[in-house]
C-alpha cells in the first residue's frame, strides 16, 4: 500500500545550493578573472589541494548563490547579475579559450531526510544560447 506522505515546502528544507562553474583540464582561472572582471567565490588550477586531502583534476572558477537558506530565484539572480554585465566578454572568452570545455550549472537541497541533487552540463559553446 503507497504510503501518504505529507510533501515539505521548499522553505522547510535545510539546505539549498546553486553554483556555476567553467572548467576545463589546464584551465586558468586567474585568467578568466581578469578576462571578466568578476571575482570568483570559488577557484582552484589543476593539482591545487582542494578539500581534505584532494587535488584537483582539472581547473575551475565558480560562482555561487549565497547563503544556504536563500530562495534558488534569488540565488540564480546574484549569479546572474554577476555574469549578465560581462555576457560579451564571457561569450569571446568561450569561442577563443580552447581550455574551457564544460559549464556546470549546480541546483541542489537537502531535505530533511537526504539529499537531491541537479547537474545540468553543457558543452562551453553551448553556453552563447544562454548569453545571447
Amino acid at each position: 500500500m503507497a504510503s501518504k506522505k505529507k510533501l515539505k515546502s521548499i522553505k522547510e528544507y535545510e539546505w539549498r545550493y546553486a553554483s556555476l562553474t567553467i572548467s576545463g583540464k589546464n584551465l586558468d582561472p586567474q585568467k578568466i578573472t581578469r578576462e571578466l572582471e568578476v571575482k570568483p567565490d570559488s577557484w582552484a588550477k589543476r593539482g591545487d589541494h582542494f578539500g581534505k586531502n584532494k587535488k584537483t583534476k582539472q581547473g575551475f572558477w565558480g560562482l555561487e548563490g549565497g547563503s544556504s537558506k536563500l530562495r534558488f530565484d534569488t540565488k540564480l539572480k546574484k549569479i546572474l547579475s554577476k555574469i549578465l554585465p560581462v555576457k560579451h566578454r564571457l561569450t569571446k572568452l568561450i569561442e577563443e579559450n580552447k581550455d574551457i570545455q564544460q559549464i556546470y550549472l549546480d541546483i541542489a537541497v537537502m531535505p530533511p531526510e537526504g539529499c537531491l541533487i541537479a547537474e545540468y552540463n553543457f558543452k562551453a559553446d553551448l553556453l552563447n544560447e544562454f548569453t545571447s
